[in-house]
């Protein structure tokens, strides 16, 4: 959770905001991390309710 929170509240906008000021190249890694960790964290959530035995919506 934390990660997360350091991810989307930091990381991501300091790397978008560098690319529009033309200090810093595409931010590729922010767009992609910014897109996949939620994927993830559903993917994880949605595997640990299946372990639990319940219902995976």
């Amino acid at each position: 959770m934390i990660l997360m929170i350091f991810i989307y509240a930091i990381f991501v906008p300091v790397t978008v905001i560098e690319w529009l000021a033309g200090t810093g190249g595409f931010p590729i890694t922010a767009v992609v991390v910014g897109m996949g960790l939620p994927l993830m964290r559903k993917n994880h959530l949605n595997v640990i309710r299946q372990k639990e035995g319940k219902q995976v919506i």
